[in-house]
Order: structure tokens, then sequence, then C-alpha cells
């Protein structure tokens, strides 16, 4: 073994001594620091917005810095009742609920549930990935882009066909619900928006195959319209899905564990491959 010194040096470094907020603002107490007399969100009066504003209105502005126009404020609302619930088979509820049912503590079960949509198949970062798609395509031929994607991704036939995040096949299919909730959002979202460009792009994916809208398409779009930044994409659609998530969690934590499917053993598929 052979010893060697090691220069060790300072990087110089300079701490704030405060924390810097670019959101909030607040005027301490007159008598303690510490404590809190006014709160300000993007310069706006939190006893303002109590006043005057709903949850959405302040939702909108706590990320974008402004409170939403009447268009942004219909969109994100449309968007919001439509995420709050994405049913027991989505990735997220199926965590919740066997978090809840393995009796988790209940105060876990929530975070435990937002883990479970954070996947890039139908989850948090398939929703940014699409987001990252669309607006580096967007000023593209519709057509032209879709022709790409389907020479550059061989279908695998027996797998969901992903010609783009959030575009293919869910299951093989395409969820009717899915293309209603895009229609009835199609009507509150600008005309040379993304939102119309994904719906151009679908028309050129295979019909045949089935392909064209998965559900993050349809959320990376509105965001998009909404002025989000992909990088917020994900933590946002998150924060919308999650209460159905934990809906459907909690209605397990006082169940017996038959309550949840469990495989048969011939279900099972176990592949050699060697």
């Amino acid at each position: 073994m052979t010893n060697r010194k090691v220069k060790i040096e300072s990087r110089n470094d300079s701490f704030t001594s405060k924390i810097k907020s670019e959101i909030t603002s607040e005027l301490p107490s007159d008598d303690n620091e510490f404590l809190v007399k006014e709160t300000r969100i993007h310069g706006y009066d939190v006893m303002e917005l109590m006043d005057s504003c709903d949850y959405n209105d302040v939702f909108f502005l706590l990320y974008s810095g402004e409170l939403p126009t009447d268009e942004q404020k219909n969109l994100l609302r449309q968007l919001s009742v439509f995420l709050i619930n994405l049913g027991p088979r989505h990735s997220s509820s199926r965590t919740a609920a066997n978090a809840a049912v393995g009796r988790t503590d209940v105060n876990h079960i929530l975070p435990i549930a937002i883990m479970g949509m954070g996947g890039a198949y139908g989850g948090s970062k398939e929703v940014e990935s699409a987001m990252r798609f669309l607006r580096k395509h967007a000023g593209e031929s519709p057509k032209t882009v879709a022709e790409n994607c389907i020479k550059s991704t061989p279908d695998p036939k027996e797998e969901d066909w992903i010609l783009a995040p959030g575009f293919g096949t869910d299951f093989r299919g395409q969820s009717p619900f899915l293309i209603k909730a895009k229609d009835k959002l199609l009507q509150s979202s600008p005309d040379n928006g993304y939102l119309n460009w994904a719906n151009n792009f679908v028309t050129f994916l295979p019909i045949d195959n089935s392909c064209g809208w998965r559900l993050a398409g349809v959320v990376a779009a509105v965001l998009l319209d909404l002025n989000i930044e992909p990088r917020l994409g994900s933590g946002i659609f998150q924060m919308l899905a999650s209460p159905g998530a934990f809906a459907h969690g909690i209605q397990f934590s006082n169940k017996p564990i038959t309550d949840i499917p469990f495989l048969k053993d011939e279900d099972y598929e176990i592949k050699n491959d060697q």
C-alpha cells in the first residue's frame, strides 16, 4: 500500500444566511420574527386570494407566477376533474390498495400511491417524456413526424406499440373514455395549441393497429397548452391524480387481504431465456 498525501482545498463557497424564494414573501410578526403575519404568493396577498379565488386559481398561480385567464382556468378545471380518479386499474390505485390491505399505516398510503404513478409506462415519467416530445416536434408537419415514428419503431405485435411517449396503443387499443375526455378538452384548448397539433398527429398513426392516444399524451398536451414546463409536468400530474389513488387505497385499509386479486398458479408464465 502506498501512502500519498491528498491536497485538500476549500471551495470558498459562501452560503446564504436566509432561505430565498421567488414564490413566497412573508412579513414577520412584530414581536417574533419566526412567526408570520402576512404571506404573499407571487405578490398576491393570501387573505385576498382566499376571498376571491378557488383552489385551481392558486394552484396555477403557484407554478406559473400569474393567475389564470378564463380560458386557462376552464381548461385546468376540466383536466383536474378528469385526472382526479384514474380508476382502480391504474398502477397508483393498485399500489395504494396493496399497501392498505397489507395494513400499511394510513399516513404512508398516499406517498406509496404517488410512487406507484411515477413510471415511464402510464405514469408521470411518460407524461414528462410526452411533453418533451410534443414541444420538440409541434413546429413540424404532424404527418412527417408520424411517418418517422412508424418507421423507427417496429410493432412488437404482442405488447403495446408505443410509437412515441404518450402515443400508441393501450392494451392493444384505445380507451373510448379517454377519447371522449380528449374531445371535451379540445373544445377548451387553443386552436393553434399542442392538443390540436397532437390531434392531427394521431390521425396519421396506424388505425388498423388501434394506435392513437395514451393517457400521457392527452395530459402532456393540455399541460403544455397551460404553459407548464415539462420538468414540472410529472409532479403536477401526480398531484392532480393523487386524490383518486388515495381514495382507492384507503377503502382497502380495513379489508381482508383476500379482497385483493391474487394470480392463480396456472396464470404465471415463466420464460426460459436460455
